[in-house]
Order: structure tokens, then sequence, then C-alpha cells
């Protein structure tokens, strides 16, 4: 009897794992520094391992290092959500515009979410800024 238990709880765990195959991978690259009063064009790329069609959601949201809120508004983030159709086996790639404030002085993190179905993947990306001297 335990021999046939475990066997079923084996059988589940490897046929979970195996309905739960698709990824999702999230990349981009940042500056190592931003300069206040510039703009910035972060290229993403979303790569998955989908054989079939499926939509989903990419968010990018800006926030201050030091208290963790939001600055969109303040660097002019207009288009922080974008729906996407992955194609098989082919990656997404897509672009956030935003100008750093010319006024900001604190630290810049960059959180990108990704999600199709219920399978989710994210990235903290990091930059300080630097205030441009008349």
């Amino acid at each position: 009897m335990q021999k046939g238990f475990y066997l079923l709880i084996f059988c589940f765990l490897v046929f979970t794992s195996k309905a739960q195959n698709n990824t999702l991978k999230i990349t981009a690259s940042l500056p190592k520094v931003l300069k206040a009063g510039q703009s910035y064009v972060l290229k993403v790329k979303v790569s998955h391992n989908y054989t079939t069609e499926k939509t989903g959601g990419l968010a990018c949201s800006l926030l201050n290092s030091k208290t963790h809120t939001s600055v969109d508004g303040w660097f002019l983030n207009v288009f922080p959500f974008q729906y996407f159709t992955t194609i098989a086996n082919t990656p997404f790639e897509t672009e956030f515009s935003f100008t750093v404030a010319h006024e900001y002085k604190e630290g810049l993190d960059i959180e990108l979410v990704a999600t199709v179905d219920n399978v989710k993947d994210s990235i903290h990306l990091h930059a300080p800024t630097l205030k441009i001297k008349p």
C-alpha cells in the first residue's frame, strides 16, 4: 500500500512539473549611471518556450530606490504597461521610454514584470542618478 502511494505521488509530481514547463525570462540593460534631464530608452526582451500563441502583459515600474515609491509620472513613463502576443518560440521585444527629472537626486529602481497565463517573471534593475551642473 505504501509503495503504491509513493508511486502515485511521484507520478503526480512528474506530471505537474511537465505541465508547468512553460517559462518566461526577461532581459534588459540599463546604463550604469543615469543623468538628470536626459531621456532613455529601456530595451526589453521577453523570451519563452511556448509552442502555441499566448497573450500576456509586461509592466515597467520606476521607483525611488530609497523610498520605494513610484516616480513614473515624474519621469514621464507614459506607457508603463504593454500587452503582447507570443509567437511560438519567438522572443517579444519592446521599449520603455522615460526622462529623468532635472531635480531628481536619488537612485532609480526599475521593476519589470511579465505575465502569461499563470507564469510570471520579474527583474529589478538599479542605477544611480547624477545631477548635471549648469
